[in-house]
């Protein structure tokens, strides 16, 4: 069998692929080396990693006596581990394959001077792996003890050490920066779906191609897992943003005096929206859904989610369901055993209490929301001082009138979603009066209901508690 001659290179994060653009020069230069892209091996990784894919495969290809020789660009785009390196080289001579690095030429795997030169590499590749780390840790730290901005993100720029919104116009649009950020904020708690946001956001403004090498502050996230990192980012709601280093090491946030995106009142819908969804995603599709407490009702003792539990046939062979507390039935320490018991409390009892008391206090809670909202005098206030700044003509105030018009554009923005949702909530409590609102409802319908007006239902050994939002 022929054995082959690949290529395998790699890059240590996204940020090179995309904006650095390292990982094409490398593969080209295999290419203009011989090496059809076919079998060219690459990873976004960084070069410790054990679980590479593309170098896994290699490895699986050696160890299947296929592969004669592997070329690199240089040692580092191989490893940055000495362990790693040596349990390569003993692959890689147990099955007679020859390494070729691109800018040092063949190494040697048996010879002395072969193994001793492959060990000062990759020893060298491990310092200079711990020399950026350790730079990198000291940057932070620089940061943080001075409590400056590390970077800017979408919607901001970074002018002399601080964090500032970027007035410049938005390409092909007349808002700035920093009011299309905002556009995309507003769009996210319209919809609450990320994707639906995305898409919705896209149509509505330009977006950088991938090969655009400006900053990554003037890109807009071109993806859901990019909108939600955004999102998350403590700049937006007027806060520092300091990295972490390891899954368990939290990020370290505080204070600043830059102007927010985001109210906290929005940042706590926003990490309810984020919520819901992972709860959803982690259960079953609206089509399926038997449960319509699912999320709402909870144990009184531990509050923990109440599950389902299916205990007997009643005479039409139905099953009778039942709520128990899911963290008693696990026996997983964090509820006391007694409430695995189900104390005769069935779905249908809870869920018709449930409704009668959402019924019994519609008409109240409809009255706690006006029909018609009082004009906010902020707003008032702010159109008028721009009228008298701007009377002035002077060029000074030219930003204290752009940060005002700005002020302005976010309140005017809060208060017509404050509005429509109102409005929606103020509809929906109405129809809920009419005797037949909840007939001919999916148990999935029913849940979207009860997330909307109910805080939580406690559930406590039979009894039951309802605790609307308003």
């Amino acid at each position: 069998m022929t054995r082959l001659i690949v290529g395998y290179c790699r890059v240590s994060s996204k940020q090179q692929f995309t904006d650095g653009h390292a990982l094409e020069r490398y593969i080209d230069a295999l290419v203009n080396y011989g090496i059809p892209e076919s079998l060219i091996y690459f990873d976004i990784e960084t070069g410790v990693s054990d679980t590479r894919e593309g170098f896994g495969a290699i490895l699986d290809l050696v160890r299947a006596n296929r592969i004669s020789q592997v070329i690199i660009p240089n040692f580092d785009r191989l490893t940055r581990s000495p362990l790693q390196w040596e349990q390569a080289r003993e692959l890689f001579t147990k099955h007679d394959v020859q390494i070729k690095f691109l800018e040092d030429g063949e190494l040697n795997l048996t010879s002395p001077d072969g193994l001793f030169t492959g060990r000062v590499k990759a020893a060298l590749a491990a310092q200079v792996r711990d020399r950026l780390r350790s730079h990198s840790l000291a940057g932070h730290a620089k940061h943080r003890e001075r409590e400056e901005p590390y970077k800017p993100i979408f919607g901001y720029i970074k002018i002399d050490g601080a964090i500032v919104p970027n007035q410049s116009l938005y390409p092909k649009s007349d808002l700035t920066y920093f009011q299309v950020a905002r556009k995309l904020i507003d769009l996210f708690l319209e919809c609450k779906s990320l994707s639906k946001a995305r898409e919705d956001f896209q149509q509505q403004f330009y977006l950088h191609p991938p090969s655009y090498k400006g900053k990554i502050h003037l890109k807009a996230p071109s993806s859901s897992t990019g909108v939600r990192s955004w999102l998350l980012n403590a700049l937006l709601r007027g806060k520092l943003q300091y990295l972490s280093f390891g899954h368990k090491t939290p990020q370290i946030i505080i204070d600043s005096i830059h102007q927010p995106l985001i109210t906290e009142d929005e940042w706590l819908m926003i990490k309810a929206i984020f919520e819901d969804n992972k709860t959803r995603k982690k259960g079953v599709s609206c089509d399926k859904l038997i449960n319509p407490l699912s999320s709402v009702a909870r144990c009184r003792n531990c509050g923990g989610a109440m599950s389902q539990r299916l205990n007997y046939k009643n005479k039409s062979g139905e099953w009778g369901r039942f709520l128990a507390c899911r963290n008693a039935r696990s026996r997983n320490g964090l509820c006391d055993n007694i409430y695995a018991k189900t104390y005769g409390l069935t779905l249908d009892i809870a869920e018709k209490k449930l409704q009668t008391e959402l019924i019994t206090r519609s008409q109240q809670i409809a009255n706690l929301l006006p029909s018609d909202k009082p004009d906010n005098p902020k707003i008032q206030e702010l159109k008028d001082s721009i009228q008298m700044l701007e009377r002035l003509n002077d060029a000074d105030l030219h930003d204290a009138i752009e940060k005002k018009r700005t002020q302005l554009f976010l309140l005017e923005e809060n208060e017509k979603l404050g509005a429509v949702e109102s409005s929606e909530k103020l509809k929906l409590l109405q129809y809920m009066q009419h005797p037949d609102f909840w007939e001919g409802m999916t148990p999935y319908e029913r849940n979207l209901v009860y997330r909307e007006l109910i805080e939580v239902v406690w559930c406590d050994r039979g009894s039951v508690v309802v605790v609307p939002r308003i």
